[in-house]
């Protein structure tokens, strides 16, 4: 199986196209399709009955109307909650969804997924186990599919039960020892926060052979000069401006 890095585009959506779209909802996952996205960035955790969720924190209180905690709350009451008002009454129909729904949707637009492992503390195994299951069953075997994580357990996890799938390891800033740890994890790219990007530590790293990219970028000038100082790609909560900004440059 090819590396998903071999596909990889300029812009992934960062929880979808959550700049205009709650966040980790069907909305934002349509509304990147609908904007030519060619790959969208999502969070998956488990609910308390085990399913894999596209959810980003551990406290549901941020983004639905509920509050407590998302490993504590099985699937029947997560779909209860209201997870779009906060962004606009015109999303207060959208749900915290399944893994299985997002998979719909992202394959319904033949974009590529990179899946953010965010369990719970103590739930690494579990979590990885059920999205792995889920994404064999169902994920497009024409379709990139990229794991990441900030936590290291989920990446080892991801590794033992599906090692054919590229793995990305998110850290904030490059750590001194890089080529080390993404050697022990058997990782082909390191996602860093963009405030510690640093020409020289990227360039080694990409001489390496890894594929760098860089989070949370929503202002065109900063996409395209990290972009020309060798960025791979950019994750971006305004997915559309961004491409556009680069296509512009390009062309």
């Amino acid at each position: 199986m090819q590396s998903a890095y071999s596909f990889l585009p300029q812009v992934i959506a960062h929880r979808g196209s959550s700049g205009q779209a709650p966040e980790n909802t069907l909305a934002s996952l349509h509304l990147a399709g609908q904007q030519g996205i060619k790959w969208v960035e999502i969070d998956v955790m488990l609910s308390g009955d085990g399913i894999p969720v596209i959810f980003h924190d551990d406290y549901l209180s941020r983004t639905t109307d509920g509050d407590g905690l998302i490993y504590k709350t099985p699937l029947a009451e997560l779909k209860q909650l209201d997870a779009g008002s906060w962004k606009g009454q015109e999303y207060q129909q959208e749900t915290i969804p399944t893994l299985l729904e997002a998979i719909e949707v992202i394959s319904q637009y033949g974009m590529g997924l990179n899946l953010e492992l965010k369990p719970c503390e103590g739930l690494e195994e579990e979590t990885i186990a059920a999205s792995v299951e889920v994404l064999k069953q169902h994920w497009p075997q024409d379709l990139p599919l990229l794991f990441s994580s900030f936590n290291y357990f989920a990446l080892v996890s991801a590794k033992a039960l599906w090692p054919e799938i590229a793995r990305g390891y998110n850290v904030s800033a490059i750590p001194s020892a890089w080529q080390e740890r993404l050697e022990h994890l058997d990782c082909a790219g390191l996602h860093i926060h963009q405030s510690f990007f640093d020409v020289q530590q990227v360039s080694d790293i990409k001489a390496a052979g890894y594929k760098v990219l860089a989070f949370t970028i929503n202002d065109e000038s900063l996409a395209l000069k990290l972009y020309n100082q060798g960025l791979d790609a950019v994750f971006s909560d305004y997915p559309q401006k961004i491409q556009s900004a680069i296509d512009s440059h390009i062309n």
